[in-house]
């Protein structure tokens, strides 16, 4: 039996978490990621916009912050686990810049532009979620 990843048990406490309280931590998360790469962040409470970011050169993005606790199998039984992200596209793509999708179990993000988003879910494979390509994104989309 698979334990459902939201579900801790501490001690003799069950915590639940729900879908606002890992949303709410992967926005901490990419805070901090881009704080320690010297991008100021600010939270923000706006429609379709979790961050609001001035990158080393000055500019300024919105951030949309999407989160997972960690990689699922895939349907049917087939290797290579994938994060997955639900998006809410036509919402989202007309606010943010760019959106951000947490690994909250690896501490790692990936970003991609509004533009480059697919319809529906975003999803990275387990080996795409690490530190190389997430400081890459950083450099391609927040520098």
């Amino acid at each position: 039996m698979v334990q459902d990843p939201r579900t801790e048990q501490l001690g003799s406490w069950i915590v639940v978490l729900s879908n606002d309280a890992i949303g709410r931590a992967g926005e901490y998360q990419a805070a901090s990621i881009f704080e320690l790469h010297g991008i100021t962040t600010t939270h923000v409470d706006v429609k379709a916009v979790d961050l609001w970011v001035e990158t080393p050169s000055g500019r300024r993005v919105t951030v949309q912050v999407k989160s997972s606790l960690g990689p699922r199998p895939l349907e049917g039984g087939r290797k290579n686990p994938r994060y997955k992200f639900h998006l809410h596209r036509q919402t989202a793509c007309a606010m943010a810049d760019v959106f951000c999708f947490v690994a909250l179990d690896l501490g790692c993000i990936r970003l991609c532009s509004s533009a480059e988003l697919a319809q529906g879910n975003q999803m990275f494979h387990a080996r795409d979620m690490n530190r190389q390509m997430m400081l890459e994104d950083i450099k391609r989309y927040l520098y």
